[in-house]
């Protein structure tokens, strides 16, 4: 922890309900104001979640929960089967206060074939593509409805246009080269789940613990780490880490390779927000690969230092899970090489600083990592 950078530090240390050490000189403060604010952490911050934030965020809660009820509606109406995604979900299953939870959209799965029905029915209440591009390959173009707002700095703007993405999928194994053929499984095993007096369709809730940690190891792996999604994951944990019944059922319905990439994730939470791993997701982490346990020895905290210091450390992580050589020069070329070229100057240089220092760690990794086999799969 001495050796994170400052507002890295700090941000630990507030999410632990601790005074940063030492204390921060007024441009740190900056700094760590700036990076909880980007990654949707202030409000879980003690000294900075303010009465005027926290009554923004509420606002802004409520109009979520309208735009839900509008959607399910229109697509119900249209006979079309779908679940939410995260969201309001996530804060029943971590125990959070929901209006602490910062949310800029909803998430919502369909069936691959009830993608476009499910886009007609939204777009008959007002809603329309947005952007020019998908943001995800899980989901297609975001719908918004019309809107004349601008974007004041305030990322708790209770005005923020509501977008829906339509995901088609919960795992795409193209781009990461890891496949999961367990998630295939989810979609039969969804379920309603109780949120402030609605039945919401949602999956199972070892399926969305499932999805969460898959969800945080997605991003950590392509280096966007989300500090909210992993201390949510962690109060998840927490909350069911004497739940035996409940890790009996995940154990049973998961198949060891969705388990050990869920146990991936686990570690992350466990490192960064000190929560307690059952002993059946403890069993998982000790099963994980020489190569896994020697990265998070020497690279725990590479995703969060990556906010604020480039690098590109997770690689050596992600080449420890995938067993074939092919797999691994994909990823290293997609990673070090990006095939379209930023737009922007602070990319460019993001890059640059990036490749140095992961090429750099590379020679201390062979020192450290003595196999990149898998163990993850049967």
């Amino acid at each position: 922890m001495k050796t994170l950078p400052a507002p890295v530090r700090a941000l630990l240390q507030l999410f632990s309900g601790e005074a940063p050490d030492p204390l921060l000189a007024e441009n740190e403060q900056r700094e760590l104001l700036e990076l909880a604010d980007r990654t949707h952490c202030t409000l879980y911050l003690a000294g900075y979640a303010t009465p005027e934030r926290l009554a923004r965020n509420a606002g802004r809660y409520r109009r979520l929960r309208l735009a839900y009820d509008e959607a399910a509606t229109a697509l119900s109406e249209n006979g079309i089967e779908f679940l939410l995604l995260k969201g309001f979900t996530h804060a029943v299953d971590s125990g959070l206060d929901p209006t602490r939870r910062y949310q800029s959209d909803l998430d919502i799965l369909c069936l691959p074939e009830d993608t476009a029905r499910a886009r007609a029915a939204l777009q008959q209440i007002g809603y329309a593509d947005h952007g020019r591009a998908a943001l995800s390959d899980h989901h297609a173009r975001p719908l918004v409805k019309p809107f004349r707002w601008q974007w004041r700095g305030d990322y708790f703007d209770p005005d923020l246009p509501i977008s829906i993405e339509l995901h088609h999928t919960l795992w795409n194994s193209a781009r990461d080269r890891i496949g999961i053929p367990d998630v295939h499984q989810f979609w039969s095993r969804r379920t309603l789940l109780a949120v402030e007096g609605r039945m919401i369709p949602a999956l199972a809730e070892a399926d969305r613990m499932a999805f969460g940690a898959l969800h945080v190891l997605r991003h950590i792996l392509r280096n966007d780490a989300s500090p909210a999604h992993v201390f949510e994951l962690a109060q998840m944990l927490n909350l069911r880490a004497d739940h035996q019944e409940f890790w009996q059922e995940w154990t049973r319905i998961h198949d060891s390779q969705c388990r050990a990439l869920q146990a991936i994730a686990f570690q992350f939470a466990r490192c960064w927000f000190r929560c307690s791993l059952s002993p059946a997701a403890e069993q998982e982490w000790q099963a994980l690969s020489p190569s896994v346990h020697a990265w998070f020895r020497e690279w725990t905290f590479s995703p969060l230092v990556n906010l604020v210091r480039p690098n590109k450390d997770v690689l050596w992580l992600h080449m420890a899970l995938l067993p074939r050589r092919r797999d691994r020069l994909a990823v290293a070329f997609g990673k070090l090489i990006p095939m379209r070229l930023p737009r922007s100057a602070d990319r460019i240089g993001y890059h640059a600083v990036a490749l140095a220092r992961v090429l750099t760690a590379g020679s201390r990794r062979r020192a450290t990592a003595p196999s990149t086999a898998s163990h993850t799969s049967d």
